[in-house]
């Protein structure tokens, strides 16, 4: 075993080993030993965790490296990271991250965009490593008559979350809903959309609503819901069956915000893959889910308002079925 001790990076750390300043964005170095010995270099990459460098210096056993690894997944697992990714040279250099708990990410599996790039860089291998344990299909499938249970008629919103910038998630204790904005201060307006022709916001998909029964689930953490990406989490059955397209959602009261279900479909991606799990995106965009829509759904606003934590939601349905008022 290594006798340094693995600590945070001190300037002083980045002078002395000749490293970049990793306060030029988001990040962190954990060094070894003091003066500094080796160094682990961590990137978050819209918001996704990278072990961008790895020099452990002199290590003939191979434990400063793993000091400093492991060091840096607890910091990670503590603020709420799901895992961990690297990009080693095939070969000999990926064998050794093997030995370091990292496993090779399936060609097959889709990324978010920052990591999808690096899969392609050639001679290289995308690993990572598992700082949380995701639920399993079978975990999910027992979880069913939980997310059944879920409340109707009138329900409850339990968190809003604004975007901010790519990566970040800001808790809100008041949300302000606005017909043009959608969540004040989101970036779904400069986010835009690929189902729109020029690329612009799509106006059916201000916001991204999801059952708060399952986020919990899947997060097994409080701190860590808010990486699903959705606006409002709900206490609420979001099922087709129980909240068809055009149905509204009174939050607040009677002269609260009022948003209404669009026909927009809400699908997983990458970045959820990341976050919970192979196997949950397979459940929720699956035969199971689908028709519960356990990814959530697509909203406007109709009725701008603030809207709070614990605020009663009503469900009023349209007074004709779609489909029928068009003659389908």
């Amino acid at each position: 075993m290594t006798d340094h001790a693995v600590r945070p990076a001190r300037q002083r750390d980045l002078a002395h080993l000749g490293i970049e300043d990793a306060s030029h964005g988001p990040g962190f170095v954990v060094v070894a030993g003091d003066p500094a010995l080796g160094h682990a270099r961590v990137d978050l990459l819209d918001g996704h965790a990278h072990l961008a460098r790895l020099a452990p210096g002199v290590d003939l056993d191979g434990s400063t490296a793993r000091a400093l690894v492991d060091a840096a997944c607890e910091r990670l697992a503590v603020k709420g990271h799901g895992q961990l990714t690297a990009l080693p040279f095939a070969g000999p250099e990926a064998t050794a991250y093997a030995d370091l708990g990292f496993a090779a990410i399936p060609r097959d599996e889709p990324l978010p965009g920052p990591l999808s790039a690096m899969r392609e860089e050639p001679g290289h291998v995308l690993v990572r490593r598992v700082l949380r344990s995701h639920r399993t299909a079978a975990d999910l499938a027992d979880f069913l008559p939980v997310l059944d249970a879920a409340p109707r008629e009138v329900g409850t919103l339990r968190a809003v979350i604004r975007r901010p910038a790519p990566g970040e998630r800001e808790v809100l204790e008041v949300g302000h809903l606005d017909l043009a904005e959608g969540l004040v201060g989101d970036t779904w307006a400069e986010r835009g959309s690929r189902r729109t022709p020029d690329g612009s916001a799509h106006p059916d998909m201000q916001l991204n609503l999801m059952n708060h029964r399952l986020v919990e689930f899947l997060a097994q953490d409080p701190e860590r819901e808010a990486l699903a990406g959705d606006q409002m989490f709900l206490d609420l059955d979001l099922s087709h069956d129980h909240l068809p397209a055009w149905s509204e959602l009174h939050i607040g009261g009677p002269d609260g915000a009022v948003i209404v279900v669009t026909d927009q479909p809400h699908n997983g991606c990458g970045k959820f893959i990341a976050r919970f799990g192979k196997d949950a995106m397979g459940f929720v965009n699956g035969p199971e889910g689908k028709p519960r829509r356990l990814r959530g759904l697509c909203a406007k606003v109709v009725r701008p308002g603030p809207v709070r934590p614990g605020d009663q939601v009503v469900v009023v349905r349209p007074s004709t079925p779609v489909g029928e008022a068009s003659g389908e």
